[in-house]
């Protein structure tokens, strides 16, 4: 608490010790304050502390109760100072709550930091990409192995497999967003990083659905315009297997005869994100499967794993070059099967045995 006092009465109280003999100068070594801070407040130019004022007035021996004086609470005088300069300002750069004040304030800090030579940046103007197809994989791409923070936005894969696939979306990123994108490898992590380095990105991709921080925790789904469209449930579908999907050679005995089937997958810790892929993979016609305490999405069947690749399609070389080789190898392992399957000669038969049939099992 502050004290006000009136100049009248200010006069009397240090009037009144200075006939008791207690100095300025005395007074100040004892508030450990200077001189000069003593005669401001006697001049009522400053308000004093109220304990100061509480010791002054016992030293004096006047009566606080004759005294003519106001409470005032710390910091009382903010409110009136901070409008004088905002007035001030106001009438040397303009009213900056409006629209064109802030835009004449921003460009006078540019200036002056220009003048100056401060290094400083400012926010990149990026266009909202219209919704299509390449935006709908992207997402996908996103929802797979991209990262949100405040002001990144980045894809991360395996160095060693997924290196096009990181070149491809390096590409797909700079060509939607129109700014450019970095791609580094971190040799002892074996993973690749593509990075693209605006807020505006990351606000614009936050918008169309992808969430900044932990995307599992925040329980992604995919968005409803991605619903909306049949081509842009491809395109996310292409983009979320290109990156968190797998193709893979299911080998298993019955009757010791040896059997091999392709099998296609997606993994996703984000429940209602599996949940979702499951329902649009229905609505494209496939048949996916899945139980409760799995954490991946299966495609087995052979024809609708060909129809994926055939109507879907990757952008992954990874991908495609692995359902050719394990397609090949299953038709390898049929064909040993049958060759090697050659009938018993009948019984009293003399002779070669008959010509096994040619037809695969």
């Amino acid at each position: 608490m502050r004290v006000k006092a009136t100049n009248k009465d200010l006069q009397i109280i240090f009037k009144t010790l200075a006939a008791a003999g207690i100095k300025q100068k005395t007074i100040a070594l004892k508030e450990k304050v200077s001189v000069k801070t003593i005669q401001d407040w006697r001049s009522g130019l400053f308000t004093m502390p109220l304990d100061v004022f509480k010791r002054l007035i016992i030293a004096s021996g006047l009566d606080k109760e004759k005294i003519s004086y106001k409470l005032l609470p710390e910091y009382w005088n903010i409110k009136n100072a901070s409008k004088k300069g905002a007035l001030v300002r106001m009438s040397k750069y303009g009213n900056f709550g409006t629209k064109k004040g802030r835009a004449k304030g921003g460009l006078n800090s540019i200036k002056s930091h220009i003048e100056n030579k401060t290094p400083f940046k400012t926010i990149k103007k990026v266009p909202f990409p219209k919704h299509s197809e390449k935006l709908a994989e992207l997402l996908g791409i996103f929802f797979g192995d991209g990262h949100l923070s405040k002001y990144q936005a980045s894809v991360t894969t395996n160095s060693k497999t997924d290196i096009d696939h990181a070149k491809f979306t390096k590409k797909l990123m700079e060509k939607l967003f129109r700014t450019t994108a970095t791609l580094k490898t971190r040799k002892k992590e074996k993973a690749v990083r593509v990075t693209m380095s605006s807020k505006m990105v990351v606000t614009l991709l936050n918008k169309l659905g992808m969430p900044i921080g932990n995307k599992i925790k925040k329980n992604i789904s995919i968005p409803n315009w991605i619903k909306s469209k049949v081509a842009y449930k491809e395109a996310f579908i292409r983009g979320i297997f290109d990156t968190d999907g797998c193709v893979y050679f299911d080998k298993h005995n019955v009757k010791n005869k040896k059997y091999g089937y392709i099998g296609w997958t997606i993994t996703s810790y984000a429940v209602i994100l599996l949940t979702d892929i499951i329902k649009t993979l229905k609505e494209l016609g496939f048949s996916p499967t899945n139980t409760k305490s799995q954490k991946s999405v299966f495609m087995r069947k052979q024809q609708e794993i060909e129809q994926y690749f055939k109507i879907i399609g990757t952008n992954n070389k990874k991908h495609y070059n692995r359902f050719k080789e394990f397609k090949m190898e299953g038709r390898v392992r049929r064909m040993v099967r049958h060759q090697s399957r050659k009938l018993e000669p009948r019984k009293g038969f003399v002779g070669s045995s008959p010509t096994p049939s040619a037809r695969w099992i």
